[in-house]
C-alpha cells in the first residue's frame, strides 16, 4: 500500500485520481483534437508515463518524446525506424541520453499514434520512459561479447524491463526509479548513482553473483548508493528488484517532490533497516557477500575497434558529439550496419555507441564510414568524455544552452591541446537536475547566471574532481561562476595546469584535484 501524502501536491493528486497508464486512449483522442484540447493534468503529468514532455517554447505545442531502449540495444530495423520517424515527425532530431534512450524533439500530438504504431511494429516502446515509474533499465554495452565479463547480463536487463513494463502495481511511485544491471568487469554503468545497482562478481566458490547497491542518485541533492552486503544469484534478481521497488512505493516520501527519491529513504532508514525490510518481504535471509573490487576506470567509454569473445567478430565503439544524432544519421548508420555485416548497435551511458558483431575484414571500412557520419572511432579524449544535457533550447528546466557550448568546448580543446591523452570527462548541464552527471565528472558545469552592468548573462557553476569507480567521489563545488562563452578557455587553462603540476605522468585528474585546497582550486585556472 503506497504512502499517503500529508499535504497532497498536484502530482500526487493527479496520480491518485487516475493511473497515468490509463490515459493511452485519451492520448489518441488528443491526437485527433489537437494540442489545445489536452487537459492540464494530462499535459503536465500523465503524458509523461508515455515518454511525452512539453518542450520549450511551450506556446508552440511541441513535445519531446523519449524512447526506451533496454541495455541500449538496437537492431538495424529498429535504428532505421527511429531515424525515419525523426525525419518525418521530429525535424530530423535525435539525442542519445545517459540512460541509453533516444529522445526526439518537435513531436506534434497529432503524430503520436503513428509514431507509437511504428515503434510497436519493431518491438520498441515509450511506456515508462518518463514519469514516476521504473525508467529504462541500463546495462553494459559489451554484454555478451566482452572476454572479461563475469556474465552476459542483458537477458536479466530484459527480464527486469518486462517485469515492470506497463505493470500497474508499480505505476504510481513517489518519483522516478532507475535500475542498472551489469556483468561487466569495469563496472561501467554507474551503479553508484542508481536507485538499484547490480554489479556482477565471482564469489570464492567460483559462482557468479550480483552485488546489490541501493539508494544512489544525483540531482540537486546527490547521494551515492549504499551496499547492502548482499550477493544475489541471477535467478533472484527479478524478485529482489520487485520488492525493492515495492519498498520505495510504500515508504517513499510523497509530501515533498524534492525529497521523494529512494536516496532520501535510505538516508532516513540506513542500510541495515532497509535490508531487514527487504528480507522480510522476500521471506528469507539473503546471502551475505563482500564488496567487489571496482577498478579505476574514469573513462571506460568502450571506444575503438576491439575483438569480441566470438571468434572473428569485433565491436567498433564510436564517440558522438555531445550525444546529438539525427534521423538521417540513424538511417545511414543502419545501412552501414547491413553493408558491413553488423547485427546490433548499443548506446552507452556516456552518450556514445558501439556497433557489434562486425567481421574483422569489415572493421576499417566501417570505421571510415562512421567518421563521415560524425561518429569518431579514434576521437580525442575530449570528444569521448564530454556529456551534455538537452539544454534550454528544448528543456523548460534548463537555464543555459548546453549542446552548442559543449561542441565549442570540444573543438577548442582539440585545437589547443591536440596531444592531451589523459582520461578526462566533462559535463555541460543546464540545471541542477544532473541529466549529464556533473557531480561525477572531472569537470562539471551547471547552468546559472551572473549579473553584469549589461544585465543577466549565462554562466556556469563549476565542480571539479568527481568520478565513479575506485574511491568514487563527488566533485568539489567552487565559489566562482564562469561566463558561458568562457568555459572553453577555463577548461584549457585547467588542463594545462594539470599537465604542468601533476605529481607524475600517471596521476589522474581527480587525484590531482583532491590534493589541492579549496582556495587553491579557485585560482587553479
Amino acid at each position: 500500500m503506497a504512502t499517503v501524502a500529508k499535504k497532497e501536491n498536484k502530482v500526487e493528486r493527479v496520480k491518485r485520481e487516475r493511473d497515468a497508464l490509463d490515459c493511452f486512449d485519451d492520448l489518441l483522442t488528443y491526437a485527433r483534437n489537437g494540442f489545445a484540447g489536452i487537459p492540464e493534468d494530462d499535459l503536465d503529468v500523465r503524458l509523461r508515463w508515455y515518454g511525452l514532455y512539453t518542450q520549450r517554447p511551450a506556446e508552440e505545442g511541441y513535445f519531446m518524446l523519449r524512447i526506451k531502449i533496454p541495455n541500449g540495444t538496437l537492431r538495424p530495423q529498429q535504428l532505421e525506424t527511429i531515424g525515419q520517424l525523426s525525419v518525418r515527425y521530429a525535424q530530423d532530431t535525435a539525442d542519445a541520453t545517459t540512460r541509453q534512450d533516444i529522445q526526439l524533439h518537435y513531436v506534434r500530438i497529432e503524430d503520436v499514434p503513428a509514431i507509437f504504431s511504428a515503434l510497436d511494429e519493431v518491438g520498441l516502446t515509450t511506456s515508462g520512459a518518463c514519469g514516476d515509474i521504473t525508467r529504462n533499465v541500463t546495462g553494459c554495452p559489451l554484454a555478451g561479447i566482452d572476454r572479461a565479463e563475469f556474465i552476459d547480463a542483458e537477458p536479466l536487463v530484459e527480464k527486469v524491463h518486462q517485469h515492470f513494463l506497463n505493470n500497474r502495481e508499480f505505476s504510481n511511485l513517489p518519483r522516478k526509479f532507475k535500475i542498472t544491471i551489469s556483468g561487466c568487469s569495469l563496472y561501467c554503468t554507474g551503479h553508484e548513482i542508481n536507485d538499484i545497482g547490480l554489479v556482477a562478481l565471482r564469489r570464492p566458490s567460483g559462482e557468479v553473483a550480483f552485488d546489490l547497491w541501493v539508494g544512489g542518485g544525483l540531482g540537486a541533492k546527490e547521494r551515492f548508493a549504499d551496499r547492502l552486503g548482499i550477493h544475489l544469484t541471477p535467478d533472484e534478481v527479478v524478485e529482489v528488484c520487485h520488492h525493492l521497488c515495492g519498498i520505495f512505493r510504500d515508504h517513499g516520501n510523497r509530501d515533498s517532490r524534492a525529497r521523494a527519491r529512494l536516496k532520501f529513504l535510505l538516508a532516513e532508514w540506513g542500510p541495515a533497516r532497509f535490508r531487514e525490510e527487504l528480507e522480510r518481504r522476500v521471506g528469507h535471509k539473503l546471502t551475505d557477500g563482500d564488496a567487489p573490487h571496482v577498478p579505476a576506470s574514469s573513462n571506460s567509454a568502450h571506444i575503438g575497434i576491439h575483438a569480441q569473445k566470438q571468434t572473428g567478430l569485433y565491436y567498433v565503439g564510436a564517440a558522438t558529439t555531445r550525444g546529438q544524432l539525427s534521423g538521417q544519421g540513424l538511417i545511414a548508420l543502419a545501412a552501414l550496419m547491413r553493408k558491413h555485416g553488423a547485427s546490433r548497435v548499443r548506446l552507452t551511458t556516456t552518450q556514445n555507441l558501439t556497433v557489434l558483431d562486425v567481421p574483422e575484414s569489415e572493421c576499417q571500412a566501417l570505421a571510415s564510414a562512421l567518421t563521415k557520419l560524425d561518429l569518431h572511432v579514434a576521437p580525442s579524449v575530449f570528444r569521448t568524455g564530454t556529456l551534455a544535457c538537452t539544454g534550454k533550447r528544448f528543456c523548460k528546466l534548463a537555464v543555459t544552452e548546453t549542446k552548442d557550448r559543449a561542441s565549442e568546448l570540444i573543438a577548442h580543446l582539440e585545437e589547443t591541446l591536440p596531444e592531451f591523452n589523459a582520461p578526462f570527462r566533462i559535463s555541460v548541464t543546464g540545471c541542477p537536475n544532473s541529466c549529464a552527471h556533473y557531480q561525477v565528472c572531472d569537470v562539471g558545469f551547471v547552468g546559472d547566471h551572473i549579473t553584469t552592468p549589461e544585465g543577466k548573462r549565462e554562466a556556469y557553476r563549476v565542480y571539479l574532481g568527481g568520478h565513479l569507480g575506485d574511491d568514487y567521489v563527488f566533485g568539489r563545488e567552487l565559489d566562482r561562476k564562469v561566463p558561458a562563452d568562457e568555459i572553453k578557455y577555463y577548461v584549457e587553462r585547467l588542463a594545462r595546469s594539470y599537465l604542468e603540476r601533476r605529481a607524475n605522468s600517471t596521476e589522474a585528474f581527480p587525484a590531482f584535484i583532491a590534493r589541492h585546497s579549496a582556495q587553491e582550486l579557485e585560482v587553479l585556472a
